[in-house]
């Protein structure tokens, strides 16, 4: 396709030899920056899964290699091999992103392409780091190895914030605080259960404040976070397991009030019904009647809600 200036410049002949009026000619021009628009973006879409397969095609191509010689391999080579990949991976996510530069948009194809380089790297130094700590003195290298994945990807979702990048830090993140608690610092498991119930909170905190980049993304994670670690703890029976979950669900129905996220309304639901299931259970010794019980004031409470939201939507007469 011809240029933009060689095209006005022929356009503008056409219009002086009177083949075309001025309004034809602006029509003509204006169709040819939408195709050319067309075109270009036709051409970044291409570019973008090219980029996606080949990187999916060599990391396999690595897995292939390093699976068939894994055991063949010393530790100084794994560690190696896993190190030189972390590097090739941030390298090029650096690259991609232009992190030393400027900040380009979240939504822009190299910058999603970056944020899963970022991601990738962030598992790749896990691996290295466990890799170079199993088998010695050391009995909590997936905590270290844990850690350094926190590390990469809590600085990758700093530098280029994505949803991506949330799920990566709410997996590694809340693994490495209770690791360090239980297995390095030798605490009690609730300590490390308390730990990720507190990680959950600020999850809360973040997203509410609009500190994090998609508000319903954090607090998914902060309702899982939350609701895995209260149901971890285990202190003098289940009393506080499905108490501190019923407090997860009522947090979500006040946040709700504020932000009406479905995300929270959904999260307070699951909570509150695992909360009364778990309580139910424990003070009934399973009895059938009792869950009919709650499931009848369930439905009683689903029909005076439906009920309200109907009348809500009727026009007053």
């Amino acid at each position: 396709m011809v240029s933009d200036d060689r095209a006005a410049a022929a356009v503008g002949r056409l219009v002086v030899d009177g083949v075309l009026s001025r309004e034809q000619a602006d029509a003509v021009l204006a169709a040819l920056t939408v195709e050319r628009a067309s075109v270009l973006t036709r051409g970044k879409v291409i570019a973008e899964i090219a980029a996606y397969l080949g990187a999916g095609l060599l990391f396999g191509g690595i897995f292939l290699v390093l699976a068939s010689s894994w055991q063949d391999l010393g530790r100084p080579v794994r560690v190696g091999v896993l190190a030189v990949v972390t590097a090739g991976l941030l390298f090029g996510g650096i690259l991609l992103a232009g992190a030393l530069f400027t900040r380009p948009s979240a939504r822009s194809p190299r910058a999603r392409l970056a944020t899963v380089l970022f991601a990738l790297a962030s598992v790749a130094l896990a691996a290295s780091v466990g890799t170079a700590l199993e088998g010695g003195t050391a009995d909590a290298a997936w905590v270290f190895a844990c850690t350094a994945g926190a590390v990469v990807a809590v600085l990758g979702y700093l530098a280029l914030p994505s949803v991506l990048g949330m799920l990566v830090c709410a997996c590694f993140v809340p693994a490495a605080v209770a690791g360090m608690l239980t297995d390095v610092f030798h605490r009690d498991d609730a300590w490390g259960s308390v730990a990720v119930l507190l990680l959950g909170g600020a999850w809360f905190g973040l997203t509410r404040i609009g500190a994090l980049l998609e508000n319903r993304a954090g607090y998914l994670i902060a309702i899982v976070t939350s609701v895995a670690a209260a149901q971890s703890i285990d202190v003098g029976g289940r009393t506080w397991a499905y108490g501190l979950t019923a407090l997860i669900a009522l947090v979500c129905f006040a946040l709700y009030a504020s932000d009406r996220s479905v995300v929270l309304v959904i999260g307070g639901g699951v909570s509150i019904a695992l909360a009364a299931g778990e309580a139910v259970s424990e003070w009934t010794d399973d009895a059938l009647g009792a869950a009919a019980v709650v499931v009848a004031i369930g439905a009683i409470m689903l029909a005076i809600g439906a009920f309200q939201l109907t009348r809500s939507h009727k026009k007053p007469s």
